[in-house]
């Protein structure tokens, strides 16, 4: 078996260039994020910004000024009548003379021509000197002459002039220091634009070109949209004076202008209706309350330049990436400031699966890209990849279709052209041995907290029920040991009649006992096994059980190993107590050493490396209360592909919660689909390069990693760098392959293809963006930053994240100061990044360090949906559930919840409804049994009634349960209830102990959004 990459010398260069590359501050989203940004304003000669409806000029500021240079201080002409500007509106222009209702409209005439830095010219009048008189005509000369900013384009790309700034209060009367403000409450008693009074010339001019004076073209008032006194000769006299113009002149009149544009991008009301059709829309975080989507998220559509390709795409739950149009270079990626990766779920199952048997499956032959919808068919005998782009001709039973029978006539049409998610069952030349039957080896903890927890008899019941469903054909292979301070083998020999145990007293040294039944068969000792369970819970309980404290889990484990060795499969270990005993043994470390959150042994690490050349993967299942060091001994899941679960304060008799979450998870992990065998590997265009993966795996190269197990339940992730420009290209492919062999002997091979666009622009960039699968990227990349450095570091690179695609955006609008803009595709990035530090993964008091780290593992491996959920619950409100419709999703806040209703949250594993005290009796009585609310007791289950109320909660419960891996565990109570803290724990956007509330977040956002 046998990969190759073309590109894999040129991905090391750019990884090893990006680690090595010094880092300020750190950002995971842009290298732009590691530099301090400044801003320097020439007014107060410190960085800071002031905003626009700050008076910037006092009394004659002039007078502390120096003096100007003489050749400013000649006489300059009155200056000829300025053509009327056309004002913006948001609308088409209109022709002349047709009014647009509720508007002042201006007559259209040829635009006024723009200062570029060059002296004027207009056609047939010859250029002048800027210091020579343009007319003998005079007028009083203006004290300080204001100074030009280069023009700005317009909406539609033209450049209008810039309206002048007055320097001095005393050369117009009423002239404004400042704009006047349009935010609520901002105190501003100068005059609108409308209402200032200019003086009228003596004189006209004798040119009809735009006067220049000193470099400077002096517009009319009545541009960009305001509307003033517009006389066509009007000009402002300068005053003889030895005082130049200010210094700080272009700070004052860019903020002057800053101003303008944000009060003239609002001139209209049909604005913003147009940027919500062109999808330029933009959303105030600080003025608006509900952000979320009552519907839910929508995700950006992805356009090709082919559009039948766009119903051909992998789907969004399977392979999403954080930017649906990718930019063409990475210095367009660094100006978006948002990481560019994919959350790949390659083993998830599908309701339908194309399979397709070929002896010769089409591959491109020089990077072995596996031929999809994307490619370009030249003609019936060659095609075109589209990753390396290199030429391909079909083999010679291509055009036959297995599925019909029948030759095609285009190749377009087999089904590996209609498909981006395909299944192929290989040939021989995938397999390197025969294939191994599925072998699961189960090692249960029998200590005496183990015992007393009671999770042995619901183990033994499960899997009872389950045993018929474990996939695997009449080969799969089952062994059974149990451990505390030794380790017992379970032989279950052909022809026995009852199961029997071989002690190993000797844990330093393990070997595997010379006996029959170790590993055995189902099609042969199916009974035996059965017999077994039944006993299992029992015959732990006899022979001095309860004096076993101690834990030899590493010793287990290296016999576990021993016996799957030959052929792979599966170890599942349940544990409840900190390993004390033989190899691998650990120490209670203190709650205040820096490192505790680091592995303390490299013991469990290197054994799953071991595991994996050996195809073995472990799971883990924390039970119990008790400190178990899941940092160290996760490690043995982490490296060989394995699965970890948590049960916390587990007990069989008492935490009913824990006891149904703990059922239907087992249920889901004994009966799901399983790979043995797995090896994925991710190719994309040239031009893009992989740096970074995460997820329980085993990287093997730059794009090639080895899955000993792959799961349904499993996600990874990757980020991704642009090496080389792309913009000779249309669009970009990612393709991920799982070669894999299934529980039944099959070697197959799972084919999954992503294409996006591309884009110079980075507004299209930003418009995008997928919040979702960038705040599920982000939190795999704040675990690796915590385990390197620390949880601080992490935090403040969530609020890195959100600060700098926020600034992106708004370095690409005209904002005024005081708001704080984010388009439609980035509204909840602040709103998860706050739920994130929430976390029990990042928050500042954790309420334990295995509960952290197992926390950890969720953010690392879990599918984006489910991550989603687990950070940022869904909540509804159930009590005005109707069967037609769906309840909205609420925003996270307790203002959403009140006493007079019944809500439903969805977090994932759990899913939590509360009673309110005044709710509608009615309703009580038709779900719950009861008159009154506060009759409704602590339930896991909902009761069953003939009505329409409880029919409906029913069904929308199925509902939520049929898209979840495996069902959640239900738990009902009041609002008065002990258990109301697990609810209202989860309401991030309240203030609470361990955070800041939702608008005080934002606050802290705005203050650093530059």
């Amino acid at each position: 078996m046998q990969f190759s990459n073309g590109n894999g010398q040129k991905k090391d260069q750019a990884a090893d260039q990006n680690a090595s590359s010094p880092q300020k501050k750190f950002n995971p989203v842009s290298p732009q994020g590691n530099v301090q940004s400044f801003s320097y304003s020439p007014l107060t000669q410190v960085g800071m910004f002031r905003p626009p409806n700050v008076q910037l000029l006092q009394n004659s500021p002039a007078q502390r000024l120096p003096s100007t240079p003489s050749s400013i201080n000649q006489q300059v002409p009155l200056r000829s009548p300025l053509p009327s500007l056309p004002t913006y509106n948001g609308l088409p222009t209109r022709q002349q003379g047709l009014p647009i209702q509720g508007m002042l409209q201006p007559t259209l005439t040829p635009p006024v021509p723009i200062y570029n830095g060059l002296p004027s010219r207009s056609p047939g009048i010859p250029t002048q000197r800027l210091t020579q008189p343009l007319s003998s005509s005079v007028a009083t000369p203006l004290v300080n002459p204001p100074s030009i900013k280069q023009a700005q384009p317009s909406f539609a790309g033209r450049p209008f002039p810039i309206p002048p700034r007055f320097p001095n209060n005393n050369l117009v009367q009423n002239a404004p220091s400042a704009p006047p403000s349009r935010q609520p409450g901002a105190l501003s008693n100068q005059p609108s634009l409308s209402q200032r009074q200019f003086p009228v010339p003596q004189q006209p001019p004798s040119i009809s070109k735009p006067p220049v004076m000193n470099g400077v073209i002096d517009m009319q008032p009545g541009v960009n949209g305001f509307q003033g006194p517009m006389q066509a000769n009007m000009m402002r006299p300068i005053q003889p004076s030895g005082q130049q113009h200010p210094q700080n002149y272009a700070s004052m009149q860019q903020t002057y202008q800053n101003s303008l544009n944000a009060q003239f991008n609002q001139m209209s009301v049909t604005q913003s209706g147009f940027n919500r059709i062109w999808g330029t829309e933009a959303i105030d975080l600080l003025t608006t309350r509900d952000v979320l989507p009552p519907e839910g998220v929508t995700l950006p559509a992805i356009n090709l330049q082919k559009e039948h390709l766009n119903q051909l795409n992998c789907s969004s739950d399977i392979m999403r990436c954080t930017l649906r149009k990718i930019p063409e270079t990475q210095s367009i990626l660094e100006k978006a400031r948002l990481p560019l990766g994919i959350l790949i779920h390659p083993f998830k199952d599908l309701q339908q699966l194309p399979v397709v048997t070929t002896t010769n499956i089409t591959r491109c032959k020089y990077c072995r890209t596996y031929i999809n919808p994307f490619v370009y068919f030249i003609d019936q005998r060659r095609w075109k990849c589209n990753i390396c782009f290199k030429a391909n001709e079909f083999p010679d039973d291509f055009l036959y279709d297995p599925g019909t029978k029948q030759y095609l006539s285009d190749p377009s049409r087999r089904p590996e052209a209609q498909n981006s998610t395909i299944e192929y069952i290989a040939p021989c030349d995938y397999m390197t041995r025969a294939p191994p039957p599925a072998t699961y080896v189960f090692v249960l903890e029998t200590s005496r907290a183990s015992i007393c927890s009671g999770y042995l008899k619901v183990f033994s019941k499960i899997l009872l029920e389950e045993f018929d469903r474990i996939p695997g054909d009449a080969r799969a292979q089952f062994a059974f040991l149990t451990f505390s301070s030794s380790i017992d083998f379970v032989v279950l020999d052909e022809g026995a009649t009852k199961p029997k145990l071989i002690p190993l007293s000797d844990i330093d040294e393990i070997f595997i006992p010379k006996a029959e039944g170790l590993l055995a068969k189902r099609s042969n000792c199916e009974d035996l096994i059965r017999k077994f369970l039944e006993v299992l819970p029992d015959l732990m309980n006899v022979e001095g059980m309860y004096e076993n404290t101690g834990s030899c889990l590493g010793s287990a484990l290296q016999a576990a190993s021993k016996l799957a060795w030959p052929t792979g499969g599966r170890i599942s270990v349940f544990l409840n107590s900190l390993p004390t005993i033989g190899p691998g043994a650990l120490k209670e470390r203190p709650r205040t050493s820096s490192g505790l959150l680091l592995p303390a042994t490299d013991f469990y690490k290197n054994m799953a490396l071991d595991n994996t050349g050996q195809q073995i993967a472990t799971d883990l299942f924390f039970i119990g209360h008790e400190f178990q060091d899941i940092a160290t001994v996760g490690c043995v899941a982490k490296f060989s592909s394995g699965s970890i679960y948590k049960f916390p304060n587990f007990c069989a008799d008492k935490n009913e919660l824990e006891l149904r979450r703990f059922e239907s998870t087992l249920r889901r992990y004994l009966t799901r689909k399983i790979g043995f065998e797995a090896v994925m590997r991710i190719r994309c265009t040239s031009g893009l390069s992989i740096h970074t993966f995460h997820g329980n795996m085993f990287v093997r190269s730059t794009d090639l990693i080895q899955l000993a197990n792959v799961n349904p339940d499993a996600g990874f992730g990757l980020q991704f760098s642009i090496s080389d420009s792309m913009a000779e290209r249309n669009n970009v492919c990612f393709q991920a392959a799982v070669l894999y062999t299934s529980s039944k002997g099959e070697r197959r091979i799972r084919v999954h293809t992503l294409s996006l666009p591309l884009t110079p622009q980075v507004s299209d960039v930003i418009s995008s963006a997928d919040q979702q699968c960038i705040v599920g990227l982000l939190a795999k990349i704040a675990v690796d930053r915590s385990m390197a450095t620390s949880i601080s570091d992490a935090r403040e690179a969530f609020l890195n994240a959100a600060v700098d695609p926020l600034s992106a955006y708004k370095a690409l609008q005209n904002v005024r100061s005081g708001q704080l803009l984010a388009p439609p595709t980035l509204s909840l990035l602040p709103v998860y990044i706050l739920a994130l530090l929430k976390t029990v993964a990042f928050c500042d008091q954790a309420p334990g360090l295995d509960e952290r780290v197992f926390d950890w593992s969720e953010m690392k491996t879990l599918p984006l949906p489910e991550l989603i959920q687990h950070i940022y619950p869904d909540l509804y409100a159930v009590h005005t559930l109707d069967e037609e419709i769906d309840p909205p999703r609420l925003q996270l806040s307790s203002e959403k919840v009140d006493t007079t209703g019944i809500y439903l949250m969805d977090a994932g594993s759990y899913i939590f409804i509360l009673v309110g005290r005044t709710s509608p009796p009615q309703y009580c009585r038709a779900v719950f049994g009861v008159d009154d609310p506060r009759q409704v007791e602590t339930m896991y289950e909902l009761p069953t009634f003939d009505t329409t109320e409880s029919d409906n909660l029913r069904k929308f419960i199925d509902l939520l349960q049929n898209e979840k891996s495996y069902p959640a565990a239900v738990q009902v109570f009041r609002d008065e209830a002990p258990e109301k803290t697990s609810f209202f724990n989860r309401l991030v956007e309240d203030k609470t102990k361990i955070g800041v509330s939702y608008f005080e977040f934002l606050q802290q956002l705005k203050t650093k959004v530059k």
